[in-house]
């Protein structure tokens, strides 16, 4: 009998002590799972924030396009001429590159030149209809030595002389345009960026 009470004994300790180890490890595995759903609650309240904020920036942005499509401007930026009107009591310069409009060390224009100036007619006409023209020829510092212009200035003379004769072909009164040969006076930080022909539609 007394042996039979100390087993039960020894098996009551055993129940009480698995009770309470099994109860910690509950307690355990509540708080594991609490820490990590507020971890996730913190990181879900991050992301909508920076959602919100990439919404808010995105909506920013495409006024700022919207604003930029609309805005009235003498002149854009199309191909390879750069266009620029502060105002219409002032000069309108547009640049177009030497190599868009010839071949080197000529003053045939090309096929891409003649486009560009296509466009840059259309926009005289629209716009610049009773303004004086000024066609300024530019090369880079290079002497010539194979070609039939003897200076840099007879050269980008003659560049001039071809705009200002093409955009005549192009409903643009030719005494209202003046072609000027510069040469390589107002060099540009390259080469390539110095051989140019600038229009000045001159202000009133």
């Amino acid at each position: 009998m007394a042996s039979m009470w100390k087993r039960w004994t020894m098996l009551s300790g055993l129940a009480i002590v698995g009770v309470g180890v099994l109860g910690g490890c509950q307690d355990q595995q509540v708080k594991t799972l609490t820490d990590e759903n507020t971890k996730l609650r913190e990181e879900n309240q991050q992301l909508a924030s920076t959602a919100q904020t990439s919404q808010a920036q995105a909506q920013q942005l495409q006024a700022q396009l919207e604003a930029e499509r609309t805005r009235p401007a003498p002149m854009g930026e199309t191909g390879g001429g750069r266009r620029s009107g502060p105002s219409p009591t002032q000069d309108v310069v547009i640049e177009v590159a030497g190599d868009v409009l010839f071949a080197s060390g000529s003053d045939q224009l090309t096929a891409a030149g003649r486009k560009e100036l296509d466009k840059v007619a259309a926009t005289i006409r629209s716009r610049y209809a009773n303004n004086r023209i000024r066609v300024e020829g530019y090369t880079d510092s290079d002497p010539i030595k194979k070609s039939k212009w003897g200076t840099n200035e007879a050269l980008s003379l003659a560049r001039a002389r071809a705009v200002e004769n093409y955009l005549s072909t192009k409903g643009i009164s030719s005494s209202r345009i003046e072609a000027v040969g510069m040469g390589a006076a107002k060099p540009k930080a390259t080469k390539a960026q110095s051989r140019r022909v600038e229009i000045h539609i001159l202000g009133g």
